[in-house]
């Protein structure tokens, strides 16, 4: 038996090899593309090309390998198959499952190994890579920027930015959130802009188009201003060391192991608490303060002076409400904060784990195609390669907009493909059809139907 399982795990070594010399060849053209950009316009020396290729080599292998174990399982089975080889091993009492045993115990030493590549290389080399590619940008601020997120890491200011274009540095749908020195906060909306810094570096540079300017007169508290502006240029002084965060300390969520980021994750949970706790509080006591004056008009029907006194409470505590919006939109942000960490760290585990499942259903479906040739091993891939990232990216996405969990976010795809997988895989070991192709005959012309159905099966 030990003689069986070595040869059927060399079957898979060299179509392993060469899928994933193909799926990292298409990746590294991608990237090529964008660097060849960065290199022409710069100049940069052959040294750091080179260097920013293989920090950025590692991302590449951490996509192609699961893709590879799916190539060869396809191509290895599907040329067992073709050459009666897997009906002789049934013939002398050798099982389905038996055959799947190597390869399945190899892509789980295989999936043990990208966990700890993905959670100790990888963020290490992510970091690197973007600092390297911080350095040939000469650190643009809008690299560091996140889209609708807010920014508050300048004191007294609040800046959310729905869309950044870190090409050029323009920003489109900014909202400011100014906290001066009196009690009303200024808010300032702007359809675009452009951002940049100081020759120093510590002064914040917002040049914004089409905006207004909001804000409560202090003299009179009942009188509210709205000014609006074609052009305005916004000066944030002292940012140096709050907002630029390109260095070294820096991490984003792929810069980070799983350590990292679940400790994160309790900063966000113990910081969401912790403002929730503040805002039940302002909100008791600005119900107190409200109820306890008794301006609030007690009959059903408003009268003249029941609504003029509306209508100062309303402007008397309206920094109250622009405190209250702000704090819900930043309890948003840091959920979506963790969310995406959440997200980071269960992708860790599951794209590895996706290499188990590529065996599943790539066994039984290799062995149904009866071709061992790349043509049909690629073919085959490329729709489990197209559905399953589908699902990790439109997961990702949903999960970041808070409509599920990261949990399904990044597992669906496997649970799907792994019970799919198990459920052909039991149905050929028992030389069952798991699918009946009568229907198709009727929409199939009938010198179609014997390439199609010797491709499939």
């Amino acid at each position: 038996m030990p003689i069986i399982y070595r040869y059927i795990l060399k079957e898979h070594i060299g179509p392993f090899f060469f899928g994933l010399a193909i799926i990292t060849f298409v990746l590294i053209m991608d990237f090529l593309l964008e660097l060849l950009n960065l290199i022409i316009g710069k100049g940069v020396g052959l040294l750091i090309v080179l260097q920013a290729f293989v920090l950025n080599l590692s991302w590449m292998l951490a996509l192609s390998i699961p893709m590879a174990v799916l190539v060869s399982t396809l191509m290895a089975f599907g040329r067992l198959s073709q050459d009666n080889e897997i009906t002789a091993l049934k013939a002398s009492g050798v099982s389905l499952y038996r055959i799947v045993f190597s390869p399945l115990l190899f892509s789980f030493i295989l999936t043990l190994g990208l966990i700890y590549f993905n959670d100790k290389i990888l963020p290490e080399a992510n970091h690197r890579a973007r600092i390297l590619m911080s350095e040939l940008h000469q650190i643009k601020p809008t690299l560091i920027l996140k889209e609708n997120r807010f920014i508050d890491e300048i004191p007294g200011y609040h800046i959310l930015i729905k869309k950044i274009n870190p090409r050029n540095n323009e920003i489109s749908d900014i909202t400011i959130y100014e906290k001066m020195e009196g009690p009303f906060p200024r808010t300032i909306l702007a359809q675009k802009g452009k951002i940049e810094f100081s020759q120093d570096r510590s002064t914040l540079i917002l040049n914004l188009e089409k905006g207004e300017v909001h804000e409560q007169d202090e003299n009179e508290p009942g009188r509210y201003k709205r000014i609006s502006f074609e052009k305005q240029t916004l000066y944030i002084p002292n940012v140096e060391g709050k907002f630029i965060q390109a260095g070294s300390d820096y991490r984003t969520d792929r810069e980070m192991n799983i350590r990292m980021m679940s400790d994160q994750v309790r900063n966000i949970q113990n910081s969401m608490s912790s403002e929730l706790n503040n805002l039940n509080k302002l909100a008791e006591d600005k119900i107190s303060e409200v109820f306890g004056r008794k301006t609030v008009p007690s009959s059903g029907q408003t009268s003249t002076s029941d609504q003029k006194i509306l209508s100062d409470l309303f402007y008397r505590n309206q920094s109250f409400f622009y405190q209250l919006q702000m704090e819900t939109q930043n309890l948003f942000s840091q959920e979506k904060d963790q969310n995406s960490y959440l997200v980071e760290i269960h992708k860790k585990y599951s794209i590895p784990f996706a290499c188990l499942v590529f065996i599943l259903i790539g066994a039984p479906l290799g062995i149904m195609a009866r071709r061992g040739n790349m043509a049909v091993g690629l073919g085959l891939s490329l729709v489990f390669f197209v559905l399953y990232w589908a699902f990790l990216i439109g997961g990702e996405e949903l999960a970041d907009r808070l409509y599920i969990s990261p949990f399904w976010a990044m597992w669906s795809a496997n649970i799907l493909l792994a019970l799919a997988g198990t459920y052909i895989l039991v149905r050929s070991t028992k030389e069952m059809t798991f699918i009946s192709w009568k229907w198709a005959e009727r929409f199939i012309p009938k010198k179609f139907r014997k390439v199609l159905f010797g491709i499939m099966f």
